[in-house]
């Protein structure tokens, strides 16, 4: 069993606190690309990409591998949908431990091999929405708990540095997954990072219509290490959300978003952003808005991850030899998120009162 190594834990906080890290890009997409066998190596589960760790972990070794090739400092594990109230779709719930053990195993292996003395990489545990949210009543909070503790097991057995509980869309959920991790942290005495990324809709709210102050003010007593946002959305339509987090939220925070919103293209989903305009966009979220991890959410390939990682960590470089960057960030221009000063500042004060009245849920 290789767990978790607390070593590995504390350079990951160290990095986190002193540079802009760099996620890595869409896992599924990739495994699509690569043609495999239904029979073979989905085990004839269609579309159940997670158990591709067990059946091919070369696949997504390589996969990890080119990712830190082309600049990311972190990658995600296979596993977005590997809780077992998702597997239990497939007939294999009882094997979401073994799932999330292997695949956090590989990730492990591809940060062992591309790592150097001098920078090391770090494996993220993903932990997705899932197919059922608790406030639509599709499932109990209790047994949402309870899948994400057995999977966090799993990641953490696998020997994860962190875990990264993502694309949210759903408040109960969140709690869920959060307390299932926390549970499993218990019971291995071992504090994995927790990091949460949320998902607003167009309407500019999550799924079930909670708006970015809400989820802000709802997570802040949670220990979690770091809020994000990520998918559904460009960074064009983000860039709201991202100053609301950089100005009320007290956690580092994060974004990855989608490289504009999808469009249809002769027959397929094309997303418009070239990765020149991407990376300024995060540029811009990392000299205005305090950003500290960045990355490319859905459907890009490695290598388009060098041109933004470079800007990137030039722009953390500049903004630290300003000490003025936190007040520069009240001076951005409204015509990016499409506020003014006054009603961001409205907003955080809103948040801030929001913030004094949540509960959680334990």
């Amino acid at each position: 069993m290789t767990k978790t190594d607390t070593s590995r834990i504390s350079a990951l906080r160290e990095a986190l606190a002193t540079r802009v890290l760099v996620l890595d890009g869409a896992m599924g997409t990739q495994i699509h690309a690569a043609n495999l066998d239904l029979d073979r190596d989905y085990e004839g589960h269609e579309n159940c990409v997670d158990v591709v760790s067990v059946t091919r972990p070369e696949v997504i070794q390589k996969i990890h591998e080119a990712y830190m090739e082309a600049g990311a400092d972190l990658v995600e594990t296979n596993t977005f949908g590997a809780m077992p109230h998702v597997l239990s779709e497939f007939g294999i719930a009882n094997r979401a431990r073994e799932i999330n053990r292997v695949a956090a195993q590989v990730a492990r292996a591809a940060c062992a091999r591309i790592s150097t003395s001098s920078r090391l990489r770090f494996a993220l545990g993903s932990m997705g929405p899932g197919t059922k949210l608790a406030t639509l009543g599709h499932a109990t909070y209790e047994q949402l708990k309870s899948s994400y503790a057995e999977q966090a097991r799993g990641l953490i057995e696998g020997g994860v540095d962190g875990v990264l509980i993502e694309t949210c869309q759903d408040p109960l959920q969140i709690k869920a997954a959060v307390n299932g991790v926390l549970r499993a942290r218990e019971e291995f005495e071992i504090e994995v990072p927790i990091f949460v990324s949320v998902t607003m809709e167009v309407t500019g709210t999550m799924l079930v219509g909670t708006e970015m102050g809400a989820a802000i003010a709802l997570l802040d007593p949670y220990p979690i290490d770091v809020l994000s946002i990520n998918c559904a959305t460009g960074p064009r339509e983000m860039g709201e959300h991202v100053r609301l987090l950089g100005q009320t939220c007290r956690k580092k925070i994060m974004v990855y978003p989608n490289a504009g919103l999808p469009q249809l293209v002769d027959g397929k989903t094309h997303y418009p952003l070239t990765p020149a305009e991407l990376a300024d966009w995060l540029v811009r979220f990392v000299e205005e808005d305090g950003l500290r991890w960045s990355a490319a959410a859905a459907a890009r390939p490695p290598s388009t991850s060098r041109p933004w990682r470079s800007a990137s960590v030039s722009a953390l470089r500049a903004r630290a030899s300003r000490r003025t960057w936190r007040r520069s960030r009240a001076s951005t221009p409204p015509s990016r998120c499409g506020r003014t000063t006054r009603s961001c500042s409205s907003a955080s004060a809103r948040t801030r009162t929001a913030r004094r009245r949540s509960a959680s849920t334990s």
